[in-house]
């Protein structure tokens, strides 16, 4: 390595993508790919694997002279791009005189870098149409990155309103649809960063950065979902009608996010061809014109393209060209003969290609993800050549490319570091130096670092190579220090190495020096001397002077082993300094009541792994120290030993389980075996590690502190890594199943703020997670639900302090002891299990009820669940029938279909007016005027009550039954009904009175009426119109 070149040309060299690097650098970095699968379809069982420079002589070549078709295929970053670059390279060094050679480069991927390099080619400069070439020349004029985004989003809604096609939508949905996207927050969705029209406009306007993310300019189901405060928002910000009524269209509809996405794809290639100024057929001709040019000279063509998402919005014009062959039905077009490979994902191809475009490639090229494969010395290499190339001076490597990059020429840096150094030997035996790292460290990192599905070039050079050089390079004092994710994935080499460490190393360093050990080294802290050379740690001593890492003293290796001074982890209890290497004497001391209990129960043991049983549990003495001992690993150990948070493992879950059951128990075990959720083998290895606590409780009468205990503290390390998954497996699963009482919880929880009114919500999606955190547990109050459902309640609320303290302690984090009142909530893995509650309708499938855990604090949570979902339909049905009986009563009253607030508040003016006109007639009756008065008020809620009680009646799902009725719209209702049947009585006593009153009148003077009574007459005959007239039609 040399590291003042390398500090200027790091830069230059790592370049995540192969676009922006020198044709020198890159051909000194590129590592052969040897394991390119060709198919003749992409759905293919069959593949056939070959080398580039086999699939560059057989296909690239194309000798034969056929047309082609091929597709390379991979995901982001698995070197598409540089194979073809590669396939380019060699191609100028052997290309037929009669082949034109068109190479498209990426560029920024954007529509806009195509078009310019296009119009760089002297083909697309000459062709004959120049109305075609203006518009290509228009499209790369820069806008404005706001103004751009502005017209992508107000051409889609242009496109909208001028799209008569309702294959997806109909005009009505199109409608409600283009006022959604003109509702300002709906707009803020779609064009914030890496939001739709942000895709969009990357895959059109050039970018800056030269980000050459695989991005699709598409349109995803996640783009249209909203929730329940969404829609309410919209309310209160007073949002269009359509555009409310297409909200809760998707609110209410699961499958209209994913039609809304699928006809905004539509509109997709349309709108970027108007916003880059160019006209439907611009692309095609230009490439048919060039064909027609090459023809005319004789020539075929040669394309390359690194990647079709750079042709993102005229993709479809490319590929009708590229899937043109120039004979049969297309032969008087006068075309040239094209052979075309293309680069794209996976992904890309399964969305955007269309089946005739899928039918018409002749073959696939797949790259995969573990590129390097089981082929350790590929990953050597690719790290060698970046690092020999960046301590080259850029100008070295340009003759040498000039020269036509010969193997044999290549050019290799003179390093500063020492001898000794991990190397990597490449074509014509050149050998590169891997300095700063060791082999070791190349594979650790890329398998820590690296996820399986991105071990990719592009991902080792961004993740690794150029974190660990920019740390090496310009930190180099702190080198190794920059972030190695899943680093406690390389075990150290014993118990203790990092305690040691940490005792031997100065504390500011030891972190350092620890991680270099375990990633460069054998993570080991031993010191030795092999071939003159001293060992520490795996590595000779000279690579910690190179880098700068403190030394230490080491454990001696080899056969003096000696046992340091250091403290056992967690669990293990501390070992003394005057701690021998030798054996223990098997013969039982006399003197020595403790070595007799071992002895004892070490026959024991024997006798067991011969075949007799284990009567653990009993109080023999042959057997007690055992007993103790197998309670020391279950009751102590194992719950210290293991991290279980890091695991996996709910502490609230393990409490639950720790408190009922053994964590292990053993084969032939003869009491309580069905008390362990492990079972041990009877082996040698259940043995040894028996043995090791047997003698913890007799020998070391609780500790560690006994002959030879190192030995037995190193037999227990291993069995607790080799075992630790099965038994977190058994305390996190049952019956095949993930434990399940923590989603018990979470639906009972959401079912009692349904039924208390707490989340008054129609969706139960729209449930905060957040409100099954909160203290927001109501006290019953009266109301008008049906006495069944109140019992549901009763019982809910009798439990559910039992099961708030599952959900609060179940996603705690907890430092320290098992239980802890402070809350710290695993926020992600809690809103996923919300989210999967409520997409599952808090429903736990009946079969998986079934299943018994065997564990009784997480049954009781479970049957608690079940007792409550098992009684929801008949609630459901219950407080329909309720509703119904209420309708029925308020009809004899009053027309409630479709009634609205409007509706009711008439209703009360009229009663109010017959109460006035009864008083001015000296009817003895009198309104309750609050009454009214507040019924008047609470109209709309009324109203809005009515449908909510008819939606409940009409609904078919217990959920939303209860979702309907959850704000007890009957309460409104029977308030209404109550008042109306007041009124009924007072009306009959009016029609009684009137009657007596009629009664009462006598003719005088020849039958005429008495002058005195004209007035009652009138009043009464005012009154019987009043009564006849009130009733709601």
């Amino acid at each position: 390595m040399n590291s003042e070149i390398a500090k200027n040309r790091i830069g230059e060299v790592i370049r995540i993508d192969t676009v922006t690097s020198t044709q020198a650098d890159f051909l000194a970095t590129h590592v052969p790919v040897n394991n390119i699968h060709i198919r003749k379809k992409w759905d293919s069982k069959s593949d056939k694997v070959m080398s580039e420079e086999q699939v560059f002589n057989k296909y690239v070549l194309n000798s034969e002279n056929n047309h082609q078709f091929i597709i390379v295929i991979g995901s982001s970053g698995a070197g598409k791009s540089h194979l073809i670059r590669w396939f380019a390279a060699r191609l100028e060094q052997s290309v037929p005189e009669n082949e034109v050679v068109l190479f498209v480069r990426r560029s920024d991927n954007s529509l806009k870098g195509t078009i310019k390099q296009l119009l760089e080619l002297p083909e697309v400069a000459n062709i004959p149409n120049k109305a075609v070439y203006d518009r290509l020349v228009r499209a790369t004029s820069t806008i404005d990155n706001k103004k751009l985004k502005d017209m992508i989003y107000q051409n889609f809604i242009v496109e909208m309103k001028n799209d008569e096609n309702d294959e997806i939508l109909s005009n009505n949905e199109k409608k409600r649809l283009v006022q959604l996207l003109q509702y300002e927050q709906f707009q803020l969705k779609l064009m914030k960063e890496e939001g739709a029209i942000d895709r969009i406009y990357q895959k059109v306007a050039e970018n800056e950065t030269g980000d050459s993310r695989d991005v699709m300019a598409l349109f995803e189901i996640a783009d249209f979902e909203v929730d329940v405060n969404f829609c309410d928002d919209m309310i209160t910000n007073g949002a269009d009608k359509n555009a409310m009524k297409m909200a809760n269209a998707i609110l209410a509809d699961d499958e209209m996010p994913e039609r809304l996405a699928d006809y905004m794809n539509t509109l997709v290639n349309k709108v970027i061809q108007t916003c880059a100024g160019l006209e439907p057929g611009d692309f095609e001709q230009v490439f048919v014109e060039i064909r027609k040019e090459i023809k005319r000279q004789g020539k075929n063509l040669t394309l390359l393209i690194e990647d079709v998402t750079a042709f993102t919005g005229v993709n479809v014009a490319l590929l009708n060209v590229l899937t043109t062959e120039h004979t049969g039905m297309y032969e008087s077009q006068e075309l040239c003969r094209i052979s075309s490979i293309v680069g794209t994902t996976e992904k890309y191809f399964n969305v955007n290609f269309m089946d005739n475009h899928k039918d018409r490639v002749t073959q696939f090229f797949y790259i995969p993800n573990d590129v390097f494969g089981e082929n350790q010395d590929s990953l050597y290499e690719f790290v060698g050549r970046y690092l020999n190339a960046m301590s080259l001076r850029g100008d070295v490597l340009d003759e040498w490319a000039k020269n036509g990059a010969l193997m044999k020429e290549y050019p290799i840096h003179k390093g500063e570091e020492k001898e000794n150094w991990d190397t990597v030997t490449i074509g014509k035996g050149k050998e590169l130096s891997l300095f700063p790292f060791t082999k070791r460290a190349i594979t650790n990192l890329y398998m820590c670092i690296l996820q399986p599905d991105y071990r990719t070039p592009r991902y080792l050079l961004r993740d690794i190579i150029e974190r660990a050089m920019r740390n090496y390079l310009f930190k180099k004092d702190s080198f190794p220090e920059f972030t190695i994710e899943r680093i406690n994935d390389i075990p150290f080499e014993s118990l203790y190495v990092s305690t040691y460490i940490h005792e031997h190393v100065d504390e500011n360093s030891a972190d350092r020096v620890e991680r270099f050990i375990r990633v460069w080294g054998d993570a080991s802290d031993l010191e030795y001397e092999e071939d003159g050379i001293m060992y520490l740690g795996g590595m000779p001593i000279g690579f910690f002077e190179d880098l700068g890492v403190p030394t230490f003293e080491g454990r001696k290796g080899g056969k003096k082993a000696i046992k340091p001074t250091i403290k056992p982890p967690v669990g293990i209890d501390a070992i003394p300094d005057n701690v021998s290497s030798v054996t223990p004497s098997t013969s039982t001391p006399t003197v020595d009541p403790a070595m007799a209990d071992f002895l004892m129960g070490q026959r024991t043991l024997q006798i067991w792994i011969d075949g007799g049983d284990l009567n653990v549990g009993a109080t023999t003495k042959d057997v007690v120290n055992i007993t103790k001992a197998r309670d020391e690993i279950n009751k102590r150990f194992l719950i210290s030993a293991i991290n279980w948070q890091i695991e996996g493992v709910s502490l609230d879950n393990l409490n639950r389980v720790k408190s009922t059951k053994d964590f292990i128990g053993f084969e032939r075990q003869k009491r309580a075996a069905k008390n362990a959720l492990v079972i041990l083998p009877a082996d040698r290895e259940t043995q040894g590690v028996l043995e090791a606590f047997l003698a913890y409780v007799t020998l070391g009468n609780g500790s560690w502190n006994f002959d030879n205990s190192s030995m037995m503290v190193y037999r227990v390390q291993i069995w607790v890594e080799k075992w630790k998954k099965t038994i977190v497996d058994t305390v996190n699963r049952f019956d095949n199943n993930q434990v399940d009482y923590q989603d018990c919880a979470l639906s009972t929880e959401m079912y009692r703020e349904i039924l208390q009114g707490v989340f008054t919500g129609t969706k139960v999606e729209g449930i905060p997670a957040t409100n099954l955190m909160a203290k927001n547990l109501k006290k019953p109050v009266q109301n008008s639900h049906c006495s069944e459902w109140n019992s549901l309640v009763s019982m809910v609320l009798n439990n559910d302090e039992k099961v708030k303290d599952v959900i609060t302690q179940y996603y705690n984090i907890i430092q320290g002891n098992l239980k802890s009142s402070q809350v710290f909530i695993r926020a992600t893995e809690f809103n996923a299990d919300v989210r999967k509650m409520q997409k599952a309708r808090l429903v736990i499938a009946d079969d998986q009820l079934m299943l018994n855990d065997p564990i009784p604090q997480r049954r009781e949570i479970r049957e608690i669940y079940e007792k409550i979902y098992t009684r929801v339909p008949k609630v459901a049905d219950a407080e329909k029938e309720k509703a119904n009986s209420l309708l029925k009563q308020l009809s004899d009253y009053l027309n409630y279909e479709d009634i609205d607030d409007e509706d009711i508040e008439d209703l009360v003016d009229k009663i109010k007016d017959f109460y006035e006109t009864a008083s001015s007639s000296l009817v003895n009756i009198h309104g309750n005027m609050p009454v009214l008065d507040g019924i008047k008020k609470d109209a709309k809620t009324i109203a809005v009550a009515f449908g909510e009680v008819e939606k409940g009646i009409d609904s078919d799902d217990s959920l939303d039954v209860l979702l309907m009725f959850s704000k007890d719209p009957l309460s409104k209702l029977e308030r209404l009904l109550v008042a109306l049947q007041t009124v009924q009585k007072d009306v009959e006593y009016v029609a009684r009175d009137i009657a007596k009153r009629k009664e009462n009148i006598f003719v005088d003077n020849g039958g005429d009426l008495s002058a005195r009574y004209e007035e009652s007459r009138k009043r009464i005959e005012a009154d019987s119109r009043l009564v006849a007239d009130w009733k709601v039609k």
